[in-house]
């Protein structure tokens, strides 16, 4: 005969889960001995290897109780399910081995967006340090956030168009300035990296124009929900900097329409 703990050890389970099997009606409770323990035979750990057993290929408990009284093979229906259910983990198992070597062929930061670690890496590798990469890889998780999963290729393509060969070392150099931003940073440095910035954006965006025509709209996350995520983010510096550059894209594309409607207005053939 066996006592609880005794049976638990042989079975392979813990004294916890063999009471679990007694509360929702597995393994029927052993009648107490004179001395106030429960006393188990070998049909009861046999039982128990049953359920173990029946546990370990992925059956619900609910499931086992109704397979431990009979004799028969389950019903096709419920290993096919079974089957549906392990398909899918191992087809997000495969997925996930995917990222793992994806983020180890770039050296990437594993809570950084796997779509952008290609670009990340070109970056680093024209004097992005890590501390400016570790920043960049925040603001990206909250811009992903605001602009929804839908907009992930969009970003992708801007990271893309930034990490460019003939730009990618400016943009490093940009975003190590943008990083070091805090409550101590000048007017002027604050006004030289918008002027920086201003001159990176301005020919990504008539790049990015070509290149997303079909994307929404993700230039930038609404103005509202923007603010309330980022006033107490950044520094009072790097909102001072998104500012100054935000007036300078809208003044550009203000003027770029200006000259679209004069050269419209002076070419009668030329479309709107």
């Amino acid at each position: 005969m066996m006592r609880s703990r005794d049976l638990a050890d042989r079975a392979g389970i813990t004294v916890r889960t063999l009471r679990h099997y007694h509360q929702i009606g597995l393994l029927e409770e052993s009648a107490r001995s004179s001395n106030g323990y429960r006393d188990y035979d070998t049909h009861a750990l046999v039982k128990v290897l049953r359920i173990r057993r029946l546990v370990t290929l992925g059956f619900s408990l609910p499931q086992i109780a109704t397979m431990l009284d009979g004799n028969e093979p389950p019903p096709g229906t419920m290993l096919d399910a079974l089957d549906v259910e392990y398909a899918a983990q191992i087809k997000h198992l495969t997925r996930q081995r995917e990222l793992l070597s994806h983020l180890r062929r770039y050296e990437a930061l594993p809570d950084l967006p796997p779509e952008i670690a290609p670009f990340h890496s070109v970056l680093r590798q024209s004097g992005l340090p890590d501390s400016a990469a570790a920043t960049d890889r925040d603001h990206t998780l909250l811009l992903l956030h605001l602009i929804g999963a839908e907009g992930q290729d969009y970003l992708r393509v801007i990271y893309e168009l930034l990490s460019h060969p003939h730009r990618a070392s400016s943009v490093a150099a940009a975003m190590t300035a943008w990083a070091s931003l805090d409550g101590e940073s000048t007017s002027d440095e604050i006004v030289k990296l918008s002027h920086q910035l201003t001159d990176l954006f301005l020919p990504v965006i008539d790049e990015l124009a070509a290149l997303t025509e079909d994307f929404p709209d993700f230039s930038e996350p609404p103005e509202q929900t923007f603010q309330q995520h980022t006033t107490n983010y950044l520094t009072s510096a790097q909102r001072a900097v998104l500012e100054r550059v935000r007036a300078d894209l809208d003044k550009s594309a203000d003027k770029s329409a200006e000259k679209n409607r004069q050269r419209s207005h002076h070419d009668p053939d030329r479309g709107p």
